[in-house]
């Protein structure tokens, strides 16, 4: 049985008992600049509290939280004192090769992330761990590419991905080039929770810095290039009309030289946001999994017949696509795309691969289960873990090193793909590269993407997918989401809608609970804090807390012969939703 909580990751959060008394501690502080208390003495109470009223805690990617002073919120003394912890948990569980190894530091384009490196940095080195530098902003994956690449004993970027312009934050990852999972992360936990704040910040030795440079780049993208079959024709590429967009991030810095150097010539940027820019001034909400985030690249390809629109989020890890079909631009979501660069991945293998491991497909419980079936008439196994490349990344690593396979692409709805091996983390540039490929194959034939996912509709089934959140704001919101799912738990439904409940899994517990057999079996995985219904006909609703914000998350995914019948299905969770949490409001 796999555990994917460590029992002291539900520690992360420690709530203050009185916001103010720690306030009060900052402002007492000798390590505060002047301008600094200033600061903390003209900000209001609604301001304050929520940087004061609890600890940065771990989410489903690293520390992420309000770039502002408190030890709530991401600032040079927090991200001091989780490079600290990093270093000594790294010195304690791998020993004094850290100090040979090194460790990997990176970070993206928001306004405080060149001080929030150089305080991780200067706090590395206080350590007597060198540190291999990006001395300009890089994505997030070329961190992961790196951390193996120079043999290093783990890896920290700065960043808070999609976020809007006041977040920031950090993550972590392991000497295999993973996200530390959720075990590691309670034991860095451990270690901040020994170094009080404000801190001292240490001066560092800028000796141990070893730059990271154009060499790395170079290094990084050849990797990412082996593990995209190129199988489409030069020509072929060469027609794909491509509209790009980092979103005022850092994949600008990369991924238009990756697609030109492989023949996606006919490639057009939108240059009021390829300049990194962590003010973000016409994406505020720089997510593009939100289609809104493409209206500025919508208007380009419009105006030149654009086939395919790419947006990567801030970090680039991410990405997102918008396909032309039929005259009209389609968004395409998380499930869409991963699953339809499943289908490509596995097909290119049997044309142009042997490998004497066989291969696996790695998705996330709450993503479609159109990869499975895609997988399976391929000959390949495909296998559900936790949200988060956390836990996908690490369980592809041991399921290679066991010779049980080798991945292929791991993939979750979020938007997120990690393709190959050449970095363990989502890689927005490589799945931008794979879908290219993609879709010039399918132009040369006269098609678009929405073509072959019509065909896969046809060939296993509608698979139609939506997601709700319900937010929760206030200093007891942690208090209710935990209410909110141990009523689900304590009150599981025998209908959602129209459709009767054949089965409901509790993955705290680890337990299955059969209503048709009233019969409990174990689950091979246990330790998230996560429900999940079986629906009559073969829909499902997943409802999880999210990992990076005060929301819970409702999974809706159906399943039928016909789309009509999927639709009705959908409809039916959608409206069961809210009579689930006892609401007369929809959650957004």
């Amino acid at each position: 049985m796999i555990k994917a909580q460590h029992p002291l990751f539900q520690e992360v959060i420690v709530m203050m008992e009185n916001w103010k008394t720690a306030l009060d501690q900052w402002l007492q502080s000798p390590f505060l600049s002047q301008d600094e208390k200033n600061t903390l003495s003209s900000s209001s109470p609604e301001t304050l509290s929520p940087t004061f009223q609890s600890a940065l805690s771990f989410g489903t990617a690293g520390l992420r939280g309000i770039a502002a002073l408190g030890p709530g919120g991401v600032n040079r003394f927090t991200i001091t004192q989780a490079a600290l912890a990093f270093g000594h948990f790294l010195l304690s569980s791998q020993g004094e090769e850290v100090r040979q190894k090194g460790i990997c530091l990176c970070r993206d384009c928001r306004l405080s992330s060149p001080e929030l490196a150089q305080a991780a940095q200067q706090a590395f080195t206080s350590l007597g761990i060198p540190v291999h530098f990006f001395t300009e902003p890089r994505p997030t994956p070329e961190l992961s590419f790196a951390v193996v690449h120079t043999g290093a004993a783990g890896g920290m970027n700065i960043t808070s991905s999609h976020n809007t312009k006041a977040y920031n934050g950090c993550k972590l990852y392991s000497h295999i080039g993973a996200q530390l999972t959720d075990e590691e992360c309670a034991g860095v936990s451990q270690e901040m929770a020994r170094i009080s704040l404000p801190c001292a910040l240490p001066e560092g030795d800028a000796s141990l810095v070893i730059p990271l440079e154009k060499e790395t780049d170079n290094a990084y993208l050849d990797a990412l290039i082996q593990d995209i079959p190129p199988v489409s024709l030069p020509e072929d590429r060469a027609r794909l009309r491509i509209v790009y967009t980092p979103l005022h991030g850092v994949g600008g810095l990369l991924l238009p030289r990756l697609l030109k150097e492989q023949g996606f010539t006919d490639l057009h940027c939108v240059s009021s946001q390829m300049e990194p820019d962590g003010t973000f001034p016409t994406a505020p909400a720089p997510n593009p999994e939100n289609p809104e985030t493409f209206h500025l690249a919508l208007e380009e390809a419009r105006r030149i017949g654009a086939h395919l629109i790419i947006a990567t989020d801030p970090d680039a890890d991410r990405v997102a696509f918008q396909v032309l079909h039929q005259g009209e631009y389609h968004s395409l979501s998380g499930h869409q795309a991963g699953s339809l660069l499943t289908d490509f991945l596995l097909s290119a293998l049997e044309d142009h691969q042997a490998s004497p491991l066989p291969p696996l497909v790695i998705k996330s419980i709450v993503t479609t289960k159109l990869a499975a079936a895609i997988a399976h008439s391929h000959g390949a196994q495909c296998i559900d873990t936790f949200t988060g490349f956390k836990n996908m990344a690490p369980l592809a690593c041991q399921l290679e090193q066991e010779g049980k396979g080798r991945c292929i692409i791991a993939f979750e709805e979020a938007i997120g793909c990690m393709i190959g091996s050449h970095c363990r983390d989502k890689d927005g540039l490589a799945a931008a590269l794979a879908f290219c490929h993609l879709a010039a194959c399918f132009l040369a034939k006269g098609q678009s993407p929405l073509d072959r996912l019509g065909q896969l509709f046809a060939a296993f089934g509608c698979y139609l997918e939506d997601a709700i959140s319900l937010s929760f704001s206030g200093e007891d919101a942690q208090a209710r989401m935990a209410q909110t799912m141990q009523q689900l738990r304590q009150h599981p439904p025998r209908h959602l809608g129209s459709l009767p409940v054949v089965c409901w899994r509790d993955y705290k517990s680890g337990l299955c609970h059969s209503l048709t057999e009233n019969e409990t079996k174990p689950l091979s995985l246990r330790g998230a804090d996560m429900v999940y219904y079986e629906l009559v006909g073969g829909a499902a609703l997943a409802i999880r807390p999210s990992g990076t914000e005060p929301k819970i998350k409702y999974y809706l995914l159906a399943h039928s012969h016909s789309r009509a019948q999927a639709m009705e299905q959908l409809t039916s969770l959608r409206q069961a939703v809210p009579l689930l949490l006892n609401t007369d409001q929809a959650p957004a």
